[in-house]
Protein backbone atom coordinates (compact mmCIF):
# COMPACT_ATOMS: atom_id res chain seq x y z
CA UNK A 1 0.00 0.00 0.00
CA UNK A 2 1.50 3.34 -1.13
CA UNK A 3 2.38 5.94 1.61
CA UNK A 4 -0.43 8.13 -0.02
CA UNK A 5 -3.31 5.56 0.64
CA UNK A 6 -1.91 5.25 4.02
CA UNK A 7 -2.26 8.25 5.14
CA UNK A 8 -5.84 8.63 2.94
CA UNK A 9 -7.15 5.69 4.88
CA UNK A 10 -5.73 7.45 8.53
CA UNK A 11 -7.85 10.55 7.64
CA UNK A 12 -10.87 8.61 6.80
CA UNK A 13 -10.87 6.81 10.19
CA UNK A 14 -10.34 10.23 11.91
CA UNK A 15 -13.43 11.41 10.14
CA UNK A 16 -15.52 8.67 11.13
CA UNK A 17 -14.13 8.52 14.21
CA UNK A 18 -14.10 12.01 15.51
CA UNK A 19 -17.49 14.66 15.86
CA UNK A 20 -14.31 17.66 14.52
CA UNK A 21 -11.67 17.32 12.80
CA UNK A 22 -9.02 20.55 12.72
CA UNK A 23 -5.60 21.36 10.80
CA UNK A 24 -2.98 23.62 10.96
CA UNK A 25 -1.70 25.99 8.84
CA UNK A 26 1.20 28.19 10.27
CA UNK A 27 -0.52 29.02 13.77
CA UNK A 28 -3.99 29.05 12.22
CA UNK A 29 -6.28 26.38 13.35
CA UNK A 30 -8.55 25.48 10.62
CA UNK A 31 -11.90 23.03 11.01
CA UNK A 32 -11.86 20.86 7.96
CA UNK A 33 -14.71 18.08 9.29
CA UNK A 34 -17.72 18.92 11.69
CA UNK A 35 -20.14 16.07 12.08
CA UNK A 36 -22.62 19.53 13.77
CA UNK A 37 -21.73 22.64 12.78
CA UNK A 38 -23.78 24.07 9.92
CA UNK A 39 -22.51 27.67 9.59
CA UNK A 40 -19.94 28.62 8.62
CA UNK A 41 -19.26 26.31 5.78
CA UNK A 42 -16.08 24.12 6.35
CA UNK A 43 -13.41 24.73 6.02
CA UNK A 44 -13.45 27.44 8.53
CA UNK A 45 -10.12 28.83 10.88
CA UNK A 46 -10.78 29.15 14.50
CA UNK A 47 -9.09 30.92 17.13
CA UNK A 48 -7.10 28.69 20.07
CA UNK A 49 -9.88 30.32 22.67
CA UNK A 50 -12.82 28.77 20.32
CA UNK A 51 -10.44 25.53 19.87
CA UNK A 52 -10.03 25.20 23.83
CA UNK A 53 -13.72 25.75 24.18
CA UNK A 54 -14.76 23.35 21.37
CA UNK A 55 -12.47 20.82 23.35
CA UNK A 56 -14.01 21.10 26.77
CA UNK A 57 -18.06 20.43 25.41
CA UNK A 58 -16.56 17.40 22.81
CA UNK A 59 -14.06 15.09 23.56
CA UNK A 60 -14.49 13.13 20.27
CA UNK A 61 -12.41 16.60 18.42
CA UNK A 62 -8.84 15.57 16.82
CA UNK A 63 -6.04 17.56 14.86
CA UNK A 64 -4.57 15.79 12.08
CA UNK A 65 -0.48 15.76 11.21
CA UNK A 66 -0.99 16.63 7.95
CA UNK A 67 -0.93 20.18 7.09
CA UNK A 68 -4.47 22.01 5.84
CA UNK A 69 -2.26 22.97 2.43
CA UNK A 70 -1.73 19.07 1.54
CA UNK A 71 -5.03 17.99 2.50
CA UNK A 72 -7.14 19.80 -0.53
CA UNK A 73 -6.65 20.49 -3.86
CA UNK A 74 -4.56 23.46 -5.48
CA UNK A 75 -8.34 25.09 -6.35
CA UNK A 76 -9.18 25.23 -2.59
CA UNK A 77 -6.11 26.59 -1.66
CA UNK A 78 -5.99 29.72 -3.56
CA UNK A 79 -4.58 33.02 -2.04
CA UNK A 80 -7.93 34.72 -2.77
CA UNK A 81 -10.17 32.05 -1.20
CA UNK A 82 -10.36 33.07 2.22
CA UNK A 83 -11.74 31.09 5.54
CA UNK A 84 -14.15 32.84 7.41
CA UNK A 85 -12.22 33.63 10.96
CA UNK A 86 -14.02 32.67 13.97
CA UNK A 87 -13.68 34.08 17.43
CA UNK A 88 -16.47 33.47 19.46
CA UNK A 89 -17.62 30.17 19.80
CA UNK A 90 -21.09 31.27 20.06
CA UNK A 91 -20.91 32.50 15.68
CA UNK A 92 -20.60 28.76 15.17
CA UNK A 93 -24.21 27.79 14.48
CA UNK A 94 -24.82 23.78 15.05
CA UNK A 95 -27.68 21.22 14.13
CA UNK A 96 -30.04 19.88 17.13
CA UNK A 97 -28.86 16.72 15.65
Amino acid sequence: MSAFMTDKEKHLQMVYKNNVVVAKDGNKIIVIHSKRSVKPLLPFEISQGVFDQWKQRDARIAMTDTPYKELFAPAVNRPDNKLVYVADFNDIEFSDQ
